[in-house]
């Protein structure tokens, strides 16, 4: 079933899903549509016309399977969810949404599969996270994502109205974040938050290559071949390790989570860089030091 994130459910978001996920964890029978929104008043639209966000949340919840609708009893949290949303030693935000992100991911690998349209959002990702970093998009529509958007043809992005979903939820899923220029504030792709979200899934010492291949095989939005055939093919190509990764590992480095060293074996090496600055980089050892 195609769920679409950035048409009629513009008003879901990531954090939206965490607070009833959450919620629910806590309650062990499932919980009617009328008593969710008494218990979580806030999830409520406060915008004329623009759907309930309750709504929309719940909907792109069961797309994903981290929600279940029972006919009659009402709406649970999935059982593999209940323990680690309960875990008070986790970071638990953190956990979601890494977690999330992952099933965005093998939703659009799923359609892909079965010869079916992906899902906006993931296709959505998989273009921003090819942008330059050193030259990020404005946030607001008009002042060139609109433009950039057009001359390209990614149908997933057309309108105001999905572009500001959009970074709602590459912001909140750890893809970019907001960045005041001093002129006017940008949309900066940045991957270092995902990265780290996946490290509990990846090798704690690997070859560059396999390590990057283990991480996009868990988000093909990382530059997965399949995935970016689905997008608009563009003059330059598409690259397979993307700007937006480029930066995120070398944060990840800098910041000591993760050490990355070169190596003389050019069969596993992959290039890290910005810009004109490039590095070849032979293995990815995950320091467990906090991002």
């Amino acid at each position: 079933m195609k769920v679409d994130y950035l048409r009629g459910n513009a008003t879901a978001s990531a954090i939206g899903l965490f607070v009833i996920c959450r919620h629910l964890s806590k309650i062990d029978e499932a919980r009617k549509p009328e008593m969710l929104r008494n218990d979580l008043q806030p999830l409520r639209s406060q915008q004329k016309g623009a759907g309930d966000v309750m709504e929309a949340s719940l909907a792109i919840g069961s797309g994903l399977g981290v929600l279940q609708e029972a006919p009659g009893a009402g709406w649970s949290v999935a059982p593999e969810l209940r323990g680690p949303l309960q875990n008070v030693e986790l970071d638990v935000w953190a956990w979601f949404r890494g977690e999330l992100l992952l099933r965005i991911n093998r939703q659009a690998m799923a359609a892909i599969a079965a010869k079916e349209p992906v899902p906006d959002l993931a296709l959505g990702m998989a273009w921003f996270l090819q942008l330059n970093p050193l030259t990020p998009l404005p946030t607001s529509w008009g002042d060139g994502a609109e433009d950039a958007l057009k001359s390209l043809g990614l149908k997933a992005i057309e309108r105001s109205e999905q572009w500001r979903p959009f970074m709602r939820w590459s912001i909140a899923l750890g893809l970019a974040r907001n960045v005041d220029s001093g002129k006017s504030a940008v949309c900066l792709p940045d991957a270092s938050t995902a990265i780290a979200d996946q490290f509990h899934a990846l090798p704690a010492s690997a070859h560059a290559q396999e390590w990057l291949n283990l991480l996009t095989k868990r988000l093909p939005i990382f530059g997965s071949p399949v995935l970016l055939a689905e997008l608009p093919q563009r003059r330059a190509g598409w690259l397979e390790v993307p700007p937006a990764l480029s930066l995120g590992l070398l944060k990840l480095e800098k910041s000591g989570a993760i050490t990355m060293e070169p190596s003389d074996d050019a069969a596993d090496i992959i290039n890290v860089g910005l810009g004109t600055s490039s590095r070849q980089v032979g293995s990815i050892t995950v320091t467990g030091a906090s991002v």
